[in-house]
């Protein structure tokens, strides 16, 4: 599970950075791409803590309702 959060905080922290080349870039093509890639990085984001979220819920749910 802490390499999902692991993973799931990197991906923001790329998503981050990218943010902030776009804020900087002085094209637009450029820009949008750089906003773009954050937006796929969230997502990824996203997947990987609802991943946590799931696991968590079939281990409290018991053996039996797996």
């Amino acid at each position: 599970m802490l390499n999902h959060l692991a993973w799931a905080k990197n991906y923001r922290d790329r998503a981050a950075k990218c943010r902030a080349i776009a804020k900087e870039t002085t094209s637009a093509s450029f820009e949008e791409c750089y906003r773009m890639l954050a937006d796929h990085y969230i997502l990824l984001a996203d997947l990987e803590e609802d991943y946590v979220r799931r696991s968590v819920a079939m281990q409290q749910a018991g053996p039996g309702l797996r």
